[in-house]
């Protein structure tokens, strides 16, 4: 599917709660057939290269069109969607709408480390999206 640039939402990948990130991409990897794609480490905030030690705090893996998003909480697993949008100004005009609209908002719009331009929300039951764009002129 072609993203339609006149659409804000034109992905999601769902971001699951794990114990633990290493354990999780040995199973999507070596038992599921999924590709391991980029580790971020929170303790040194930054993406880490294939030879370096298992320490990542979220990983990618991905197999044909499908990604899932790894990321290592202790406690309670809710579930996490990561909703993507074309622009940051499209994050910012969703904020608005959805906030003027009684949302519970988690993260107001913020740049992370990692690049993205990303806000969080809450549904009812406590399920976080993540709504992000390429944080290009911010």
């Amino acid at each position: 599917m072609h993203p339609n640039n006149s659409e804000a939402i034109f992905d999601c990948r769902p971001n699951l709660l794990v114990d633990s990130v290493a354990a999780s991409l040995r199973f999507y990897v070596q038992v599921l057939g999924f590709r391991a794609g980029w580790r971020w480490s929170d303790a040194e905030g930054r993406f880490l290269i294939d030879d370096e030690p298992d320490q990542p705090g979220t990983a990618i893996v991905g197999r044909d069109a499908v990604q899932i998003i790894l990321t290592q909480k202790p406690g309670e697993h809710t579930t996490w969607l990561h909703l993507d949008v074309h622009t940051a100004d499209q994050v910012d005009a969703l904020f608005q709408e959805w906030t003027d609209r009684g949302a519970r908002v988690a993260e107001p719009p913020v740049v992370r480390p990692w690049g993205n331009y990303e806000m969080r929300l809450h549904d009812p039951d406590g399920n976080v999206l993540r709504v992000s764009a390429p944080a290009t002129g911010r």
